[in-house]
C-alpha cells in the first residue's frame, strides 16, 4: 500500500516505524511535513502489527488523499515533548491531527478524522474484496468454481 501512496505524492516520502517523531504525543500514527528535508513521512507506532498498522496507514493516507493538511515538524528538534507543538494540537483541536480521545474536539476536527477513518476502513473492504475475486485466477477451474458459489 506504501508504494501507491509514494507513486501519488508529490515529493519524496519515508515510512517511518521507530520512535515516535513527536515523544510524548499519544498516536498510532502521524503524516509529517519536514520542510528543511527533503521528503516527508508517514510514522506507524512500530507497536502496531498486521492489519492494525495496515488501518493506521490507511488512515494517514486518507488524510492525504482528501487533501488534508499534514503537521509540520519543526527544522530542529524540539529539546522537551511539545514545546513546538500548539496547545490546540494538544488539546485535539487542531485540523489535521492526532485522534484523541481525550480533551474537546471541535466539529471540523472531528469531521477530517471521520473522513480519514472512513477511508481507511473503504480502502482496506476494497482490497480484501479484490484479494478474494483475485484468488483462484491462477486455476481456471478454481476460479469458475469460486464464482460460482
Amino acid at each position: 500500500m506504501f508504494a501507491a501512496i509514494e507513486e501519488r505524492y508529490p515529493r519524496p516520502l519515508e515510512l517511518l516505524r521507530g520512535e515516535s517523531p513527536l515523544p510524548g504525543l499519544p498516536a498510532s500514527g502521524l503524516w509529517l511535513t519536514r520542510p528543511d528535508q527533503e521528503s516527508d513521512a508517514m510514522w506507524v507506532d512500530p507497536g502496531l502489527n498486521g492489519a492494525a498498522a495496515v488501518h493506521v496507514l490507511a488512515h494517514e493516507a486518507g488524510h492525504f488523499f482528501l487533501g488534508h493538511r499534514p503537521i509540520e515538524l519543526p527544522a530542529t528538534p524540539p529539546p522537551e515533548p511539545y514545546e513546538f507543538v500548539s496547545a490546540d494540537f494538544l488539546d485535539g483541536c487542531l485540523l489535521g491531527r492526532t485522534r484523541s480521545q481525550e480533551g474537546p474536539h471541535d466539529p471540523e476536527y472531528v469531521e477530517i478524522e471521520n473522513q480519514a477513518e472512513a477511508f481507511a476502513f473503504l480502502l482496506r473492504k476494497r482490497a480484501d474484496q479484490r484479494a478474494r475475486d483475485t484468488r483462484y485466477q491462477s486455476d481456471p477451474l478454481l476460479h469458475r468454481l469460486h464464482r460460482a458459489l
